[in-house]
This record gives C-alpha cells, structure tokens and sequence, in this order.
C-alpha cells in the first residue's frame, strides 16, 4: 500500500511541478515558489502521510542532528525540541515507507537518485544561518509556516569545496537582495544549488521535507574522476605493497601506463556506464538501509492514541517556567517550555488520552510527555488500554 501512495504521490509532483516549462525557465536557473493557495494542494500532498506519530517513530529510527539558532545542539530530540532547537533527520526516506516510494519514483523517472531530509523547527527559531547548497533541492511544506529570505548565487552551480555559509558566514559583499516568501502547507519550493538562502519559524512550528538532488555529482568533471578511481583501485595493491624507496622510483612509471590505458579506453559511454552502476549501487544502498531502520525494534513510547496518567504516589505544581513533582524519593523540578505549562497542569492520576490534553504544539505534548515518563513520574498505557511498563 505504501508503494502506491508514495508512487502516486511523486506521480503527481511531477505532473504539477516538473514540466518542460518548470526545466525550461527555473531548473538550475531560478528558484520557483508554487503556492498551493494559488495553484491548489495536488502537487504536495505528502503532508496528508505525515502525521506526529509518523514523525515521532521517523526520529527515534534515524539519526537526528540538532540546531538551535545556528549552533549545533548536544541532548535528545525531545529535550532539544523544547529548548529551542530545531531537528533535522537526513535519510529520512529510509525511516518511513511512503518517503521512500516518493524518492524512488522520483529518481527514476527524472534524476537518478534523490533522498529526503525532514526539518522540524519550533517557533521563534531557525536550524542554520545564511548558506548555499551543492545540491538542487526542493522544500515540500508538511506543517505551519516558514519565513524565508532566497539570495543570489555567488557561485553558480556551485560545487562541494564552493558552497557558502556551512563553516563561517557568508561574507556580506557576497550576500545580494532578498526575495522573501512565506512557505504554508502543500506549497512547494526549488532552490537551485549555488543560491543563498535561509529561514526562520514565527508564532508557530515548521515541518517540511527537502527533496534533494545531488547534482554536483550529476557532472563530467565528478564523474571522469570517479571514473579514473575506480581504474585505478586495482592497482592499488601493488602500489602499497612497494617500499618507499622503490616506489619513488616505481610510481610514477606505474601511474603512467594506467593513465596511458585509461585515456585509450576512455569513451563518453564508458564514464555514463559507469555512472549508471553506482547510481544503482547507490539506489540499493538506499533500499537495504530503508528496510534495516524500518525493521528496527523500538521500544514502547508516547503516542498521540497513547493515555497517561502521574504515577500513584506522585503529586505535582507548576510554577512559571518550572514543574515541581514530589515522589516518594524526593523531588523532582522539570523547565517548561513556552506554552506547555497547561499540559503539565492538566495531568492527573486519571489516565487520559495524549492527544485530548490541552497543547497547542502537538510535537511539543509528546516530547513533555515522553521526557516525564523517562522522568519516573508519568505511567504510560497503550491505546487499548493495557499498561506498558512503569518507571519507579
């Protein structure tokens, strides 16, 4: 079933979004913006197969890198989320089925290869500063609302070791006007690799999934140099197996009758065969690591049809920005992030169910919630009613 929900989903991405006119005026030349509120919801539907509790089990398979404000940010994603921070899954098509078909269907009618990476920002915040990209990218909106300010490209189709803003800022005489857009669920986005850009969240949190080509591999240059590795690997061996001394005489010899052999057998359909076979190595590396996370045993965890209640014995009061919880072994003091005060009060020894409880940021509920169970003060049921298991 996920094959065909993905499938038709990216079908219908590409039938809106990548036509003649789409590679014709923008692709590698300009950013495009489609606003689903003018042009209609059919080219992104996959926020209708995003859920929280689909992105809760995403991230507890995958590995999340945490930004908050630009720096990176060392703790769980639940704690981080709260704090501020932004998470930020790469691969996030190995973690859940319907990505994975998406990217596949993709990748096979257009671009090879591609990969998703999902972006969860909390509002008043932003993941990462004013940079450029070596990749082709387009941002599909899943939740709320983003701010962005798209710059010009410095470089044009910019490569790895030309991309901006990763290590150190973009320096301002590089730094152009600023077309600024405000991205909604269902709208689309392409940025084309080289150009500046950067977001950030208001009054609400932001979930959106990165589409990515990596184009920058997509090239003769790149692909003559792997082309000549993998030429070389063979003889490889014989290199390493020689003394200093006699490959300083050796090496230069042995190169020469490989780059001799290459140039002579060197051929436009060779280096495309080439690319062809490790863009299928690559596309079952993809497969085989998507079936690894998604058989990967979890154990039990808040979900939005999960109840919870204290635990007996367990008492508790918030404050303004702090939960105080008395247990039998001492106290307990909980930070409380920015509108969760509510959710902390309303909880009682009554199990009730997780998505009743009063949160505007539903993400937010659950990493409250999941963090005071790790805490040893909430008792955490199943949707059916049968107790999981308890800390004490």
């Amino acid at each position: 079933m996920a094959g065909g929900v993905g499938a038709a989903i990216a079908k219908a991405f590409t039938d809106e979004v990548l036509t003649s006119e789409f590679f014709d005026t923008y692709w590698e030349k300009r950013p495009l913006h489609w606003r689903a509120a003018e042009q209609g919801k059919h080219a992104n539907q996959v926020p209708r197969v995003m859920q929280v509790d689909d992105l809760v089990t995403c991230l507890r398979r995958g590995n999340v890198k945490l930004f908050r404000k630009g720096d990176s940010y060392e703790d769980n994603f639940a704690v981080g989320y709260l704090d501020g921070a932004s998470l930020i899954l790469n691969q996030a098509e190995r973690n859940h089925p319907v990505l994975l078909d998406f990217c596949k269907t993709v990748a096979q009618s257009h671009f090879h290869h591609v990969f998703a990476v999902l972006y969860l920002t909390p509002p008043n915040s932003h993941a990462v500063r004013l940079h450029n990209d070596d990749q082709d990218v387009f941002l599909l909106q899943l939740w709320g609302r983003k701010h962005w300010k798209v710059r010009n490209a410095p470089q044009f189709l910019a490569y790895t070791e030309e991309m901006l803003g990763k290590a150190k800022p973009v320096p301002e005489e590089l730094i152009g006007e600023a077309t600024e857009l405000t991205m909604e669920p269902h709208d689309v986005l392409y940025i084309p690799r080289g150009v500046l850009h950067e977001a950030s969240t208001g009054t609400e949190l932001s979930l959106h999934v990165t589409i990515t080509v990596p184009t920058s591999d997509y090239c003769w240059g790149v692909q003559l140099a792997k082309h000549l590795a993998q030429e070389l690997a063979p003889h490889s061996h014989r290199l390493s197996d020689k003394s200093m001394a006699s490959l300083k005489h050796s090496a230069v010899d042995e190169v020469e009758k490989v780059m001799q052999a290459w140039i002579a057998n060197l051929s436009l359909d060779s280096v495309a065969q080439g690319f062809e076979a490790r863009m299928k190595r690559t596309n079952e590396g993809q497969a085989h690591g998507a079936i690894q996370a998604q058989n990967l045993p979890l154990p039990p965890a808040v979900t939005e049809a999960s109840r919870v209640r204290l635990l007996p014995g367990v008492t508790g009061h918030c404050g303004s920005s702090v939960a105080h919880f008395i247990r039998d072994d001492g106290q307990i003091e909980v930070p409380l992030a920015e509108g969760t005060a509510q959710l902390v009060q309303s909880l009682t020894t009554r199990p009730q169910t997780v998505r009743d409880l009063p949160c505007g940021d539903p993400f937010a509920r659950i990493c409250v919630l999941q963090a005071l169970h790790q805490l040893g003060v909430l008792q955490l049921f199943c949707s059916d009613a049968r107790d999981l298991y308890e800390t004490n």
